[in-house]
């Protein structure tokens, strides 16, 4: 179990380091086009693209919004495996048979909990880079 979790944390904090750097070059990419699109509407409302300009803030409210819902269902799996590791602290102080038990579980599930947060970032992280990369191949097409 140790080295199955090993492997599933170093590729999920290899899957996050890359989804993040492509949130990172698309959003300066869509930064980069909506600017010129807000300056030109500025210069001439009469002429500017309001349908892309009414995208921004509610696309960011629905990708935030799917981000902050992942981190609250990660947020509740992991207070259940804290309260756990607590009760098992508990069996711990028991001494016995009921202690080496409770050791076994919470070296396993202490493994488990790396994991997990990092996979909480990895869901947390998709919304708002599915939403940014979208939108970068979308406003390159249009250019």
């Amino acid at each position: 179990m140790f080295w199955t979790n090993a492997w599933k944390l170093g590729a999920s904090i290899w899957e996050n380091a890359l989804a993040l750097q492509e949130t990172a070059i698309a959003a300066s990419g869509v930064i980069e086009h909506r600017s010129g699109l807000i300056g030109k509407a500025l210069r001439n409302p009469l002429d500017a693209d309001l349908a892309e300009l009414g995208r921004m803030v509610p696309e960011k409210v629905t990708a935030f919004g799917k981000a902050y819902q992942a981190m609250a269902d990660d947020l509740v799996a992991l207070q259940a495996d804290m309260v756990a590791q607590s009760w098992d602290m508990v069996a711990m102080l028991g001494g016995g048979t009921a202690a080496n038990a409770a050791t076994d579980r919470m070296s396993q599930r202490g493994a488990r909990l790396s994991t997990a947060l990092s996979l909480a970032g990895g869901r947390a992280l998709k919304p708002v880079h599915a939403t940014a990369t979208a939108n970068h191949r979308r406003l390159k097409r249009a250019r």
